[in-house]
């Protein structure tokens, strides 16, 4: 464990994620997957209520692959993408842009440019508060980021498919605080972890159907009726 690795995200970020993974799974669990994943002692050190790039991306690599060992194989698709999700409001709210954004569309309810202008603002909180680089592209159903240097994707490659939940999570997290309302599907396609260059998310155009939010479907997993 490396505390000077120079791939860092926000501690207050961090912080955030950790207060909701508490609230979802309590403090006893979160205790026990800082303890095995070696983050226990330094923890206090890498969190923060501003946004200094002193979390190590190793710190939520560990966290995260604990989460899994302890909780099973959905537990990325459930605990951590849920932790994210809500985690995105204490992160990233008090940024000047976040706010304006959210009050441009609230005032511009027709407007084509709403989703657009949502996860243009969403890449610049990311960028300014870790180490990724995001680019953002558009086709006739979907916007695509990709993601260079994913804080959450394991280089191991030991994964089959896309793993960085997290990151769905606070997409998802901040369209649906953007918006005051959960609607657009999030999926990521590639990922790092399972061999690709780079992760890239799609986000759909369409918002979810009311058959996709009877069922509980997020555009890539069923979560249980507590974790929506």
């Amino acid at each position: 464990m490396v505390m000077s690795d120079p791939l860092n995200f926000s501690g207050r970020a961090f912080l955030s994620y950790l207060t909701e993974l508490k609230t979802l799974v309590g403090e006893q669990s979160v205790k026990m997957i800082l303890r095995k994943s070696g983050w226990l002692d330094q923890v206090r050190i890498i969190v923060s209520t501003k946004h200094d790039k002193k979390a190590p991306y190793q710190a939520i690599l560990d966290i995260n692959r604990e989460i899994e060992e302890i909780f099973g194989q959905n537990a990325q698709k459930t605990v951590v993408f849920a932790s994210a999700r809500k985690s995105f409001v204490y992160s990233y709210a008090n940024f000047v842009e976040i706010q304006e954004t959210k009050a441009w569309i609230a005032k511009h309810p027709e407007s084509t440019l709403r989703l657009r202008t949502a996860l243009q603002v969403i890449i610049y909180v990311l960028e300014q508060t870790t180490m990724q680089k995001i680019q953002l592209q558009e086709s006739s159903s979907h916007y695509h980021l990709t993601f260079d240097h994913s804080m959450v994707a394991s280089d191991q490659k030991e994964h089959k498919q896309p793993h960085c939940f997290f990151l769905v999570g606070m997409i998802r997290g901040g369209l649906n605080y953007l918006f005051d309302a959960d609607l657009y599907p999030v999926q990521e396609l590639s990922c790092v972890s399972a061999g690709d260059h780079q992760c890239e998310f799609t986000v759909r155009k369409f918002q979810f159907s009311d058959y996709e939010k009877g069922t509980g479907k997020t555009g890539f997993l069923t979560l249980p009726t507590h974790l929506r």
